[in-house]
């Protein structure tokens, strides 16, 4: 089943993707339609981690405020 989350500064639609060898969460920005898989390892890591390490990732000049993002894994 699908779920929005949205608050004033983002809009994400998540589900429980199972197509995969593991289950993994699917998260799909609203905006850009742009979707990221995230699998147990790394939602823990997400839990574990520090958020002054996480902060640098909430400056959205960095990526989402881009007219043409660079693709996957590729630098902009």
């Amino acid at each position: 089943m699908d779920e929005t989350v949205e608050n004033e500064f983002a809009s994400v639609t998540v589900a429980v993707d199972e197509a995969g060898n593991d289950r993994r969460l699917r998260v799909r920005d609203n905006r850009t339609g742009r979707v990221a898989w995230f699998d147990a390892l790394l939602l823990e890591t997400f839990v574990w981690t520090p958020e002054s390490e996480l902060r640098a990732l909430l400056d959205p000049s960095r990526h989402r405020w881009t007219a043409d993002p660079a693709p996957e894994g590729e630098p902009r």
